[in-house]
Formats: structure tokens, sequence, C-alpha cells
């Protein structure tokens, strides 16, 4: 084999880890952040407990995150939340498994309101908080899309914009499902008002 590739290799190899990572997909708007889900890792595995810690550790010591959305891959990040606690004796953050629902009915999208309520409370009280799905493209901007619509009467393009969304992304029937429940959101409040 090449000295060169060896060396190169070697060198790779035993490099020391970064102490942490930004996430994939990563976007931070006034303390509310999205991404993917922390230790995402590519087929067939999706999850790494090393990466996530890592990302953990610069959403909590860089971003002063205090709590976690997972809108998937929930029972991963329980595991390493629970991890991270144990490695930082006195770490505060909390956790919380939600659901949002792709379907364009009435019942999925009154279950995707309370959603938005829920996220625009965390931007409310001023809580740094991460919101992920598997890649935070598309669950995490929609419910991320929803709380600043419920919190600042904003439009949905204006919600859509701090949640870091990129249409080009949104492909998918699903997908736009999942859209068309935040802009009938934003259309609703704004007769309201």
């Amino acid at each position: 084999m090449n000295p060169l590739i060896i060396s190169m290799l070697t060198i790779t190899l035993f490099m020391p880890l970064p102490a942490s990572s930004q996430p994939r997909n990563f976007h931070e708007y006034d303390g509310a952040t999205k991404g993917a889900v922390l230790g995402f890792a590519k087929k067939p595995v999706y999850f790494s407990l090393e990466k996530g810690m890592r990302e953990l550790a610069f959403l909590y010591d860089q971003q002063n995150v205090r709590v976690i959305v997972s809108l998937d891959h929930c029972k991963d990040v329980t595991k390493l939340i629970d991890r991270f606690r144990k490695e930082r004796p006195g770490a505060v953050i909390e956790h919380l498994c939600r659901k949002i629902r792709r379907s364009k009915s009435k019942k999925n999208y009154d279950r995707n309101i309370l959603l938005f309520e829920e996220i625009a409370a965390l931007i409310r009280d001023d809580v740094n908080f991460y919101i992920h799905c598997r890649y935070g493209a598309h669950r995490a901007v929609t419910a991320l899309t929803g709380g600043w619509i419920q919190f600042a009467s904003v439009s949905f393009k204006e919600g859509f914009r701090r949640a870091g969304g990129n249409k080009n992304h949104f492909r998918s029937e699903g997908h736009h499902g999942l859209l068309d429940h935040a802009r009938k959101h934003a259309r609703r409040l704004r007769k309201t008002q």
C-alpha cells in the first residue's frame, strides 16, 4: 500500500474527536433551533451515540439548549440524554417526545395545532430548545414554522424563514400536507385578529 495513504489513514484514525459538533441541517433563530436527530448517521444505522454526544454537547454548551423535542428517534435520544446526564452530573436538560401528523384530515390538523401551540409556548417562555426529526428538513421545520406562526402571529412565509425552511426539500405529497397545516394555521390566525 502507498506510504502516503498509510500515513493519512493513521493520522485520521488517531486524531482526537472534537468535543462538540453541530448537528446536520442545523438552523437557529432567536433560541429556537432545529436539525437532524442527534447522532444522525448514514444508513442502515441512522444513529451513532458517540456522534450524538458531541452534538448534544454543542447544543448544551454553545447554544444553551435546555429542551430537546424529538419528533423521531425518541428512544435513541432518551438513551443519549441519560448518558449525557450521567457523564455530566447536574446537567439540566428536558426531553419531550412528540409526533406530527402528515395526513390532511381534520383530526390530524387539530393534533398538529396542539404541537404548534406547544412549540410557541417554548418560544414564549424564552427557553432555548432544539426540535428534530430524522433529517431536520421536513417535520421539524413544519412544527417550528407552526410555532413561530402561533407565537408571533407572523405569516406562513415569515414563520418558514425563521424555521430555516427550504422549499426545495418539500417534494412529496406528505411533505406538502405538512406545510398545508402550517399555511392553514396562519390563515386561521389572521382571520381571528
